[in-house]
């Protein structure tokens, strides 16, 4: 059990406090006010570094163990890779916003700044979310699926979250897998196969038993946690995938039915979803290993499970932060469109 935490953990120390904070929080949604933005590092420059840390500290050992390192993981279903376009995407906005504002002056200045203002709004989390975001906390299930599709569609971009089901599918179906290999189905598999008719079990042969029952119940509980970290990095990858193939798709896509207020406001929901299914998935996991680890050691099991809900607080911090960089996007989108309308 601890072999494997360790890589997490030393991950999520070095990551450090920029995304620990989180936890302090009652809800790990929408009450981070602090954005991308204020960061002197991206949020993909930190990931590298854990990742590479982590890849360091394991080609310094011997043996190569089995461990579940959600940074490498992340970075393997591609979610390093749409971060840091999504960031290039993002500050190459900002410039554009930045040089045409410079361009400005006087009433025409206010005007746009005031439209640049109004879309930030939309983007900042407001305190009265936190209800909503309970309120939809109730497992969505299938629906979480129907909502997203309805969601793209209605931001008018031509993107469908295929992937992104798919992810979501694994997790559910390895979920349902792990809750039939609790302790006691372990158990009862013992009992259906005991020694041979009339054959009386020694001491030492019970103790063997018992020995096997505790190992597999161990090799559960380590396989669960793998199984867990390995979807949160999922998911979280194919979301941010998501929001980095919209942001193409507003900056270079089709002509935009939608205004950009209207498309924050989509956006802020579709967000909202993706956080509310990685939360649901970390509870599920965790409760997972609560049932298997049921006759573990409090302070053997309660690490593990910690770590599972902590990475499903980061993962939630991951998707927020990725929405943040959105922002330029539409606030460009609209300029170019407000833009346009004006030669007409």
């Amino acid at each position: 059990g601890k072999s494997v935490l360790s890589g997490g953990l030393d991950a999520l120390e070095f990551i450090g406090k920029t995304t620990m904070n989180v936890l302090a929080e009652s809800d790990p949604g929408f009450k981070r006010t602090k954005t991308l933005m204020a960061r002197t590092v991206s949020l993909s420059q930190l990931l590298r570094e854990a990742k590479e840390k982590e890849k360091q500290r394991r080609a310094q050992q011997v043996a190569v163990e089995r461990t579940a390192h959600y940074g490498l993981l992340f970075d393997e279903f591609q979610g390093l890779s749409h971060l840091e376009a999504l960031e290039i995407l993002s500050n190459e906005s900002e410039a554009q916003i930045q040089s045409y504002l410079a361009t400005l002056d006087g009433e025409q200045l206010e005007t746009v700044k005031n439209d640049l203002i109004a879309i930030k709004e939309i983007f900042v989390p407001k305190e009265s979310d936190d209800e909503v975001v309970q309120v939809e906390k109730a497992d969505m299930g299938e629906e979480f699926v129907s909502m997203l599709t309805e969601l793209l569609f209605e931001l008018h971009v031509a993107a469908t979250p295929d992937k992104l089901n798919k992810a979501r599918k694994k997790a559910h179906e390895w979920l349902e897998e792990a809750s039939f290999s609790t302790p006691a189905d372990i158990e009862e598999k013992l009992k259906k196969t005991p020694g041979e008719p009339g054959e009386e079990k020694t001491e030492k042969e019970d103790k063997i038993d018992s020995n096997k029952t505790e190992a597999d119940k161990n090799k559960t509980v380590e396989e669960i946690y793998m199984l867990s970290i390995e979807s949160l990095a999922e998911v979280t990858a194919r979301c941010i995938e998501q929001l980095h193939k919209v942001a193409e798709l507003i900056l270079h896509g089709q002509e935009v039915e939608k205004t950009a207020q209207d498309q924050a406001k989509v956006l802020t929901n579709l967000t909202s979803a993706m956080c509310n299914e990685v939360s649901s998935l970390s509870k599920k996991f965790s409760d997972s290993l609560t049932a298997a680890g049921s006759s573990m050691k409090a302070e053997v099991l309660n690490p593990i499970i910690n770590s599972v809900l902590l990475e499903g607080c980061n993962s939630t911090t991951y998707i927020q932060d990725a929405f943040q960089l959105l922002l330029p996007v539409l606030q460009i989108s609209h300029i170019q469109t407000s833009c346009l309308k004006a030669r007409e």
